[in-house]
Order: C-alpha cells, then sequence, then structure tokens
C-alpha cells in the first residue's frame, strides 16, 4: 500500500468516527504497515462502536493480536477468549492466544493450548498420539 492509500484510509477514518467501517478499514491498514501504535486506536474506536457480525470475526482476532504487540497483554487475552469462545469451531484464536501467552512469560500454558489444539485439529495422525499429548498438555498446565 503506498503513503497515499494509507492516508486517504487514515483521513477517512479520522472525518467518520462514528462509522464502525472505517474505523476498522484504517486499524487493518496501519497493521499492514507495521503501525500497531496508530492501528490500535482505530481498533479500540471500533470496538466502542460495536463490531457487525460480518466483519466480527477477523476483527477479533487482529484487534487481539495488535494488542499484544503493544503490551497490552490483559486486554489481547480477553479478546482473544472472545473470539474462541464465539468462533468454537476456529482454532486460530487459540494460535493467538498461545502467542499473548507467551508474551506475557506463560509459555507452558501456550505449549499446552497448542497441543490441545493440534489435538482437536487432528487430520494428519495425531489422534493415535492424542492421549499423551493431552497428557503432556495437561502436566504444561500445571
Amino acid at each position: 500500500m503506498d503513503s497515499m492509500e494509507l492516508a486517504a484510509i487514515v483521513g477517512r477514518a479520522d472525518e467518520r468516527p462514528s462509522d464502525v467501517d472505517s474505523q476498522i478499514d484504517a486499524a487493518y491498514a496501519c497493521d499492514r504497515e507495521d503501525m500497531e501504535a496508530e492501528a490500535v486506536a482505530y481498533y479500540d474506536r471500533a470496538w466502542q462502536l460495536g463490531i457487525p457480525e460480518a466483519r466480527r470475526h477477523d476483527f477479533l482476532i487482529g484487534y487481539g493480536s495488535t494488542l499484544r504487540n503493544v503490551g497490552r497483554l490483559d486486554d489481547s487475552l480477553g479478546i482473544l477468549e472472545t473470539a474462541a469462545t464465539e468462533y468454537p469451531d476456529d482454532l486460530a484464536p487459540n494460535a493467538f492466544i498461545a502467542l499473548t501467552l507467551n508474551s506475557a512469560g506463560r509459555s507452558d500454558e501456550a505449549v499446552a493450548l497448542l497441543l490441545e489444539s493440534l489435538i482437536a485439529a487432528d487430520g494428519s495422525g495425531v489422534a493415535r498420539f492424542g492421549p499423551a499429548l493431552a497428557s503432556y498438555a495437561e502436566l504444561l498446565r500445571q
């Protein structure tokens, strides 16, 4: 994305602070340009406005990930856990939760979650090792 396109997207969001779609678009644009500090302001504003169902899944993951990147780890966990609850068949939120747990110094929990997600997503032969992996996940959580 060139700087003029980014400026147009951000400008539209700044001109329309109550337009949730403009806020989300600006958050994503800033994220793509590695401008997380700027992105989180747009994510925060969009969150306060309420996220349309059609955009909610990706928004929750993007917002949670960006919150982690700016060091708001508790907020990140909250948003990502919301995504995991609302979309229980999607394991992507678990991967981002694991990253946040790792950033918070909770690596054992992160690995346990990833093991549990791997077991749940089995399609590659992991099932026959499921009991052993589940046992390791339990030990890591202790």
